[in-house]
């Protein structure tokens, strides 16, 4: 008779704590997925950050949490992941009533891209593994992997073209939105320079500093079709790398540089277009901007781009703006559209990344080819 009050409490208990779980297994439980840096360079090492807080008395002896990353993304341990087109993580906790839980891993982004976290699975039990609970959570978290920074060795020459050129034609004017330093003040500066909390701390006026920029700029055309039918992943990152590392160079070089593209953005599929900026933040633009091209979309013309931008600009604009043309395709309307430029007096470069073993054939006035080993 024991034995049966016995068993029948423990089927009442179980019966119990099967609805008390069923319907309070996820009140005030709090997943959150997070990447320590948002921005970083391919290559890179970054963390992916869990956090799981379980605001309630009632523990969870056991809860998958199931996620998506991109397969470029190589983690330390890779117990609980399966890998197909992504990653598919499967990461297990037992966590207390009231207990917040931490969980830092780490990986290397191996890629360029802009990549979005889906939402994650929620899967837990009751106090006997015996109901499967599961729910599903919005994560947004974004992470831009920006392009591998190259050697620039090849582009000195056309470099100091370039720079010659803008030393003896620009004018160099003050821009207000790249902060440069705190200095004493002097009887030529602006009233509106001084920084008065640093003047009161030191008992002196001082003055903020700014980068100074010019009135001429480059733009960076790029060129996201290759000479090939085929896709070729390695040579259209090549490609974009080149173009961030050039953006760079001219950046600290203290030249304005902008950015074209036939690319598309990935996610709002609209043609990379950025105006011509200077200093660290316009460089961070620029680069999240070359990690959102999709590689794979169908890309605008980049003759008629060519075109508009170069030979259409009858405003004056082209007579300040120095172009880098980044082209693997040779096509021959885009050839003809770029002589055409040439003929017009405006300043350009044309850079072709080609691999090592292919010779460049068309004649193209100031060309220089970069080999891609």
């Amino acid at each position: 008779m024991i034995l049966i009050i016995a068993f029948a409490c423990i089927l009442i208990l179980m019966g119990l704590q099967r609805i008390v779980y069923t319907k309070y297994w996820d009140d005030k439980l709090n997943v959150k997925i997070s990447y320590k840096y948002v921005d970083c360079m391919a290559d890179e090492e970054n963390e992916l950050v869990e956090v799981i807080t379980n605001e309630k008395w009632l523990p969870l002896p056991m809860m998958h949490v199931k996620f998506d990353m991109p397969k470029s993304f190589v983690f330390e341990n890779e117990k609980n992941s399966s890998i197909s087109d992504n990653y598919y993580r499967d990461d297990v906790f037992s966590i207390n009533g009231n207990q917040k839980i931490i969980r830092t891993l780490k990986f290397k982004c191996t890629s360029r891209g802009c990549f979005y976290m889906n939402d994650i699975n929620l899967t837990s039990s009751d106090l006997f593994l015996k109901t499967i609970l599961s729910t599903r959570r919005k994560n947004p978290a974004v992470i831009h992997v920006f392009p591998k920074k190259i050697a620039l060795d090849f582009f000195e020459v056309p470099f100091n073209t370039i720079t010659g050129n803008f030393s003896t034609n620009k004018t160099m004017i003050e821009d207000p939105f790249e902060f440069r330093g705190i200095r004493p003040y002097q009887q030529f500066d602006s009233m509106k320079h001084i920084n008065w909390k640093s003047s009161a701390k030191n008992g002196e006026l001082k003055v903020n500093t700014f980068f100074m920029t010019s009135s001429q700029d480059v733009k960076v055309l790029l060129n996201m079709d290759t000479h090939v039918y085929a896709y070729n992943e390695r040579l259209i990152e090549k490609i974009v790398s080149i173009a961030s590392s050039i953006c760079e160079k001219v950046i600290e070089a203290g030249i304005p540089v902008g950015l074209i593209s036939n690319g598309k953005d990935i996610y709002t599929h609209e043609r990379i277009v950025r105006e011509s900026g200077s200093g660290v933040k316009h460089m961070r633009v620029l680069d999240t901007a070359l990690a959102r091209i999709d590689a794979k979309a169908e890309n605008y013309n980049f003759a008629d781009v060519l075109k508009d931008e170069m030979i259409s600009n009858t405003d004056g604009l082209s007579s300040r703006t120095y172009y880098i043309i980044i082209s693997n395709n040779r096509s021959k309307e885009l050839i003809e559209n770029y002589r055409e430029t040439k003929k017009l007096g405006i300043l350009s470069y044309f850079i072709i990344p080609e691999y090592t073993q292919y010779e460049i054939t068309e004649q193209i006035p100031d060309m220089i080819k970069w080999d891609i080993d």
